[in-house]
């Protein structure tokens, strides 16, 4: 099973961008905005919803291989996920300003490990097993919701 932008109990970019939107709705707290990339696209990809799809896959005994997982839904950047965070959060979603993967890493000590430009995967073949991932941003909802 094959996932990308993971997102559970642990400490995750949904919760760190929950946590700096209330930062930033905050006065007394001097962060005014926080700049994110957008020129990396994917989709969020929920650890509940990879659980079903796990068992799913080996219920069904499907064929051995590699099946993508991540949410279904629309493609879109870790900028426009963290001002729909923002937005549902505090309101504030125009204090995310979207930055380039270079320009954010200009500053950079050190090496940085590279990340894909796009990491929305085919769930063609998973959905050829019988089993159809949720939409990301209906399950972004109800996950803020519980943060």
């Amino acid at each position: 099973m094959r996932s990308s932008w993971v997102i559970g109990e642990g400490h995750n970019f949904v919760k760190t961008m929950k946590a700096l939107s209330d930062r930033v709705a905050d006065p007394e707290d001097k962060l005014m905005q926080v700049t994110v990339v957008d020129d990396q696209l994917g989709r969020l990809t929920f650890t509940r919803d990879m659980a079903e799809a796990i068992f799913h896959v080996l219920d069904a005994k499907a064929p051995c291989g590699t099946y993508d997982c991540t949410g279904s839904g629309t493609v879109k950047s870790w900028a426009d996920i963290a001002r729909a965070v923002f937005e549902a959060a505090n309101g504030n979603g125009e204090k995310v300003v979207p930055v380039s993967t270079a320009d954010y890493y200009a500053s950079a000590e050190g090496p940085v490990a590279p990340r894909p430009v796009h990491s929305a995967l085919d769930l063609s073949r998973l959905e050829s097993v019988g089993f159809r991932m949720p939409d990301w941003e209906e399950e972004l909802g109800e996950y803020i919701r519980t943060l």
